[in-house]
Protein backbone atom coordinates (compact mmCIF):
# COMPACT_ATOMS: atom_id res chain seq x y z
CA UNK A 1 0.00 0.00 0.00
CA UNK A 2 1.41 3.40 -0.90
CA UNK A 3 0.21 6.95 -1.25
CA UNK A 4 1.42 9.76 -3.45
CA UNK A 5 0.82 13.46 -2.82
CA UNK A 6 2.89 15.99 -4.79
CA UNK A 7 5.97 13.77 -5.01
CA UNK A 8 5.48 12.23 -1.55
CA UNK A 9 5.20 8.45 -1.45
CA UNK A 10 4.40 6.61 1.79
CA UNK A 11 4.83 2.89 2.42
CA UNK A 12 4.52 0.63 5.43
CA UNK A 13 7.71 -1.27 6.23
CA UNK A 14 6.17 -3.90 8.50
CA UNK A 15 9.53 -5.65 9.04
CA UNK A 16 10.89 -2.47 10.65
CA UNK A 17 7.56 -1.34 12.19
CA UNK A 18 7.55 2.04 10.51
CA UNK A 19 5.80 4.00 7.83
CA UNK A 20 8.32 5.63 5.52
CA UNK A 21 7.82 8.81 3.49
CA UNK A 22 9.89 9.44 0.38
CA UNK A 23 9.99 12.75 -1.46
CA UNK A 24 10.80 12.34 -5.13
CA UNK A 25 12.35 8.95 -4.32
CA UNK A 26 14.52 10.13 -1.41
CA UNK A 27 13.80 9.24 2.25
CA UNK A 28 12.17 12.21 3.95
CA UNK A 29 10.54 10.96 7.14
CA UNK A 30 9.17 8.06 9.13
CA UNK A 31 6.59 7.18 11.75
CA UNK A 32 7.63 4.34 14.06
CA UNK A 33 5.02 2.12 15.66
CA UNK A 34 4.53 -0.92 17.84
CA UNK A 35 1.80 -3.35 16.88
CA UNK A 36 0.11 -5.67 19.35
CA UNK A 37 -3.01 -7.56 18.30
CA UNK A 38 -5.59 -5.01 17.16
CA UNK A 39 -3.67 -2.03 18.55
CA UNK A 40 -1.05 0.17 16.92
CA UNK A 41 0.98 2.53 19.10
CA UNK A 42 2.68 5.38 17.25
CA UNK A 43 5.88 6.02 19.20
CA UNK A 44 7.91 8.51 17.16
CA UNK A 45 7.64 10.61 14.01
CA UNK A 46 10.57 12.29 12.26
CA UNK A 47 10.69 14.48 9.15
CA UNK A 48 14.08 15.53 7.78
CA UNK A 49 14.77 19.17 8.65
CA UNK A 50 15.60 20.20 5.08
CA UNK A 51 12.12 19.20 3.87
CA UNK A 52 9.99 20.33 6.82
CA UNK A 53 6.99 22.47 5.91
CA UNK A 54 6.19 20.56 2.71
CA UNK A 55 3.34 18.48 4.13
CA UNK A 56 5.42 15.34 4.49
CA UNK A 57 4.52 14.72 8.13
CA UNK A 58 0.81 15.25 7.52
CA UNK A 59 0.81 13.03 4.43
CA UNK A 60 2.74 10.37 6.34
CA UNK A 61 0.38 10.33 9.33
CA UNK A 62 -2.77 10.55 7.21
CA UNK A 63 -1.59 7.48 5.27
CA UNK A 64 -0.71 5.60 8.50
CA UNK A 65 -4.08 6.39 10.09
CA UNK A 66 -5.98 5.45 6.94
CA UNK A 67 -4.05 2.17 6.91
CA UNK A 68 -4.89 1.58 10.59
CA UNK A 69 -8.57 2.21 9.82
CA UNK A 70 -8.47 -0.24 6.90
CA UNK A 71 -7.04 -2.88 9.25
CA UNK A 72 -9.62 -2.07 12.00
CA UNK A 73 -6.87 -1.14 14.46
CA UNK A 74 -7.16 0.93 17.62
CA UNK A 75 -4.64 3.79 17.57
CA UNK A 76 -2.61 4.91 20.59
CA UNK A 77 -0.91 8.23 19.71
CA UNK A 78 2.08 8.17 22.07
CA UNK A 79 3.95 10.44 19.64
CA UNK A 80 3.13 14.14 20.11
CA UNK A 81 2.97 14.77 16.35
CA UNK A 82 0.42 12.00 15.82
CA UNK A 83 -1.61 13.14 18.84
CA UNK A 84 -1.68 16.73 17.53
CA UNK A 85 -2.64 15.56 14.03
CA UNK A 86 -5.58 13.57 15.39
CA UNK A 87 -6.67 16.51 17.55
CA UNK A 88 -6.61 18.78 14.48
CA UNK A 89 -8.43 16.23 12.28
CA UNK A 90 -11.60 15.03 14.06
CA UNK A 91 -12.27 12.48 11.32
CA UNK A 92 -9.56 10.32 12.92
CA UNK A 93 -10.60 10.65 16.58
CA UNK A 94 -12.75 7.51 16.39
CA UNK A 95 -9.57 5.46 15.92
CA UNK A 96 -8.15 6.39 19.32
CA UNK A 97 -8.57 3.84 22.06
Amino acid sequence: MSSENSGIQVTNNEAKSRYIANLDGDPAGMAAYERSGDTIVFTHTVVDEEVEGHGIGSTLIRFALDDARAQHLTVVPQCEFVAAFIEDHPEYQDLVG
